[in-house]
Parts: structure tokens; sequence; C-alpha cells
């Protein structure tokens, strides 16, 4: 009893520390969002989305599924020296591929999924390729170690740089689309060399592990290609649809709004599932069976409840701040509760992986993305932004009904078990939420000290600080 209660007041102090870490950065994008929406208004804002989506489809189709793969060997015990040398072999052949490809079909991209997005800016963003694969092999490894506290400084610090350097090149020199996307690609390469020093730093100081070799590394991540894939575009495919089917950036922009105010309710299933798929891939069969309902019964409660929430922020937040992007509300609003059962499909998909069982998630994944596309297409020429804010909450409900429906048969618990809160949940939500609060302290006591030390800024603009 000692033992379990000791495993579970980890894991809850570094699912903390993440959530922590991600209000303080949740805090920073806000300001830049509104700032940069503000001066760009929906036209330029949805031109910059649009640039900014091409490396965030190009990390989920160009990885091969590495990171997960990555990530499930580092909690295992893999050599992290092994690990960071494969990932740096790996990327590097990655992103000359992807490069070449990409650089090829350019010109239909421009004339299709991307035409909102400025053809010269697309040109730039492309560099961005390796700093982004790289950083991803390199995060997988940190937190298959479980060292939390090491990458959210980095992301703390990379916020900090995305915020100063965003507001200042769209702001005071107006610079525009153009400024936002060179801050994007300069703090992206200062993630990629933030996290490989960390890594490096880590394999210097832990003992020398399993060797790595490349052949059950890419085996394994050959099973979480078709997840990756089909993952990534089931969150992004109305991104390109929109700019395909709508005419012009402006419906874009307004999109994107929606987007990010209701994936703010992500911060919670993210800093869950970052530690719980390790967690399981480390634990034995029955001590992962057993932390699924309570992992899982916890996360759906604030989920719903962040959910609830964030209505009237929202609405009160558009009117007074942003008002020309006062048409988001109604995508908005259908997008919430999308969200919430993409959020219970993260906790599922995270506990089948570590489970060793990516290809299930795989099958979830791309039946979802069929549903996905289809309704999109019907639904965004009859309703514009809402059509494609209802195609998410259909696909996302479907996804969440069959990866609830597999981790249950995985882990012989029923349903209600891994969905339905209860008292339990809620003392340890009140607990959870006084240890958050004095961590966000700690975190903005530590990074706002003048002269205080960190990790280099950096950013990953195309995945989660600038969402589409």
């Amino acid at each position: 009893m000692t033992s379990s209660s000791g495993q579970g007041s980890t894991f809850a102090r570094r699912v903390t520390a993440v959530f922590s870490t991600n209000v303080v950065i949740f805090a920073l994008a806000l300001l830049t969002t509104v700032v940069v929406s503000r001066i760009l208004g929906p036209q330029g804002k949805g031109a910059y989305v649009a640039v900014i989506a091409l490396p965030g489809m190009l990390g989920a189709i160009g990885v091969f599924g590495l990171p997960g793969a990555i990530n499930y060997f580092s909690a295992r015990g893999a050599s992290v020296t092994g690990l960071l040398r494969a990932s740096i072999v790996l990327a590097t052949v990655i992103s000359v591929f992807t490069m070449a490809i990409v650089w090829a079909l350019l010109p239909w991209l421009e004339q299709s999924v991307l035409r909102d997005a400025p053809d010269d800016m697309l040109r730039v963003i492309v560099f961005t390729v390796p700093a982004n694969t790289l950083s991803t092999f390199g995060a997988a490894i940190l937190y298959g170690r479980q060292r939390v506290r090491t990458y959210t400084s980095i992301l703390v610090a990379q916020a900090v740089a995305t915020t100063v350097l965003s507001i200042a090149l769209v702001g005071p020199l107006h610079f525009g689309v153009p400024g936002a996307v060179t801050a994007s690609l300069v703090t992206i390469w200062l993630l990629a060399i933030a996290v490989v020093i960390a890594v490096w730093r880590l394999g210097g100081s832990s003992p020398p592990g399993d060797p790595v070799s490349y052949r059950p590394l890419t085996a394994y991540g050959l099973r979480f290609i078709p997840a990756s894939i089909t993952g990534y575009f089931n969150y992004r495919i109305d991104t390109f649809l929109i700019q395909a089917l709508m005419v012009g950036p402006a419906a874009l922009g307004q999109y994107s709004i929606a987007v990010t105010m209701a994936e703010l309710v992500f911060y919670i299933p993210d800093s869950v599932t970052i530690i719980f798929l390790p967690r399981v891939a480390g634990a034995s069969r029955q001590g992962a069976d057993a932390m699924l309902p309570r992992v899982s019964r916890l996360t759906s409660l604030l989920t719903v409840g962040s959910a609830i929430a964030l209505i009237p922020v929202a609405w009160i937040g558009i009117h007074l701040v942003l008002p020309q992007y006062i048409a988001c509300l109604p995508a908005f609003y259908v997008l919430l509760p999308a969200v919430v059962s993409l959020s219970l499909s993260k906790v599922m998909t995270s506990f089948i992986s570590g489970r060793g069982r990516p290809g299930a998630v795989s099958v979830g994944a791309t039946v979802t993305l069929v549903v996905n596309v289809a309704a999109n297409v019907v639904l965004i020429p009859m309703y514009g932004i809402v059509g494609a804010a209802l195609a998410s909450l259909l696909s996302y409900s479907a996804m969440a009904a069959m990866m609830v429906v597999v981790a249950c048969r995985l882990s012989h618990n029923s349903p209600l078990a891994v969905i339905v809160p209860g008292p339990a949940e809620v003392r340890l939500l009140i607990a959870t939420a006084r240890r958050g609060a004095v961590a966000t302290r700690a975190i903005v006591a530590r990074h706002g000290r003048p002269g205080a030390a960190g990790p280099p800024a950096a950013s990953d603009a195309a995945a989660s600080h600038e969402r589409p």
C-alpha cells in the first residue's frame, strides 16, 4: 500500500509540474495570440496559420512514428546516449528526404490545401523541418526518462522567446506575417538546440542502459506511423479543407481563433498523457490496469469542468479584446464537446500504446480520419467553419468510443469505471489544484528573477503555442 501510494504521489507531482508549466505557457501564448491576432486581423491571421500548418503536417508525416518508439524505449531503459545518436542520424535522413519531397510538391500545395499561405513564406518555413524533427525526438527521450522538470523549463523559456520575438516583429517593427513566420523559424531552431543539449547532459549523467538497435526502434515506430499520420490529420484536416473549400484566408483566421480557445482544454490531458504513457510502459500489467480508471476519471472531471468554465471567459474575451473575431464563437461552442471527447481519447491511446498495442490506436485513428474527411467535405460547403467544427465533433466522438472499448478490454475495466468521476476524484482534484498553485508560483519566481539561469529560449510555434 505504501509503495502504491508513493508511486501515485510521484505521478501526481509530475503531472502537476507539467500542468503548472502549461499554465504559464498558456498565459504567454494567450498574450502572443491576442496581440498578433489584433494586429494581423482575420486575413493576416489566416495567412500565418496556413504557413505554420506546413511544418506541423511534415512533422506528422515525416517522423515515421519514431517519437512514440523513442519514448517507449527510453522508458524501458535504453541508453540515452545511444538514443540521442540514433535520433540525430534518423532526423538527418528524414529531413533530407522530407524537404526534397515537399520542395517538389510546393507548386501543387500552393494551389490547393495551402493556397491561403504566401508562397515565399512557405519556402522559408520548410527549413524548420530538421529542427522540429530533432526536438521531437529529444523530447521523447526526456519524457521517457521522466525528466519532466528539465523539459518543462525549456518550454517556459521557449514561450517567453516566442512572446517577445513575435510581438516585437509584428508590433513595433511592423513586419506583419513575415515577422510572425520569422519568429517561429528562429525559436524552433533554438528549441532544437536546447533539447539536444539537455539530452546530451542526461546521457552523461545516466547509467549506460541497454544498447540501442535501429531495427527494433524502427520496427516499433512503423507500428505508430498510421496513428501518427491519421492522428495529426484528425486534428488538422479541417485547416487544409477550409483553404481548399472556402475563399480567402479570413475564414481560416476566424476558425483558428475558435480552435485556439477550444484547445485550451488540451492542457489538462496533454499534461497527463505525457507522463502516463511512459509510466504505463514501465509498470507491471496489473499496475497499469489499476492506474487507468483513476487517471481517466480525474482527467475527465478536469476536462469537462474546464470546458464549461471556458464558455463565459471566451465570450467576454472575444467581445472585449478581439471583436473582429466574433464570427468564430459558434464554431467554438461546437468544438468544446469535440475537444472533451478527444481529451478522453488521449488518455486511452496513451494507455493502449504504453501496453505495447499501437496497432489498435492506428486502426481507430484511420477510421476516425475517414469519418472526419467525409464530414468536412459535406459540412464545410453547407455551414462554413461551423461545419468544420461539427465534423470534428462527430469524428472525435467516434474515436473516443473506439478507444474506450479497446482500453477497457485490455485493462478488464468497465466503460463507466474509466469515464465517470466519483468523490475520490473530487478530493484528488482539490489536492492537485493546491499543488498546482504552489508549483506555478515557483515556476514564475524561478523564471522571473533578474539574471536567473535557464535553458536557451526556443519555440515550436507549429505545434502547440500557436495552434492553427
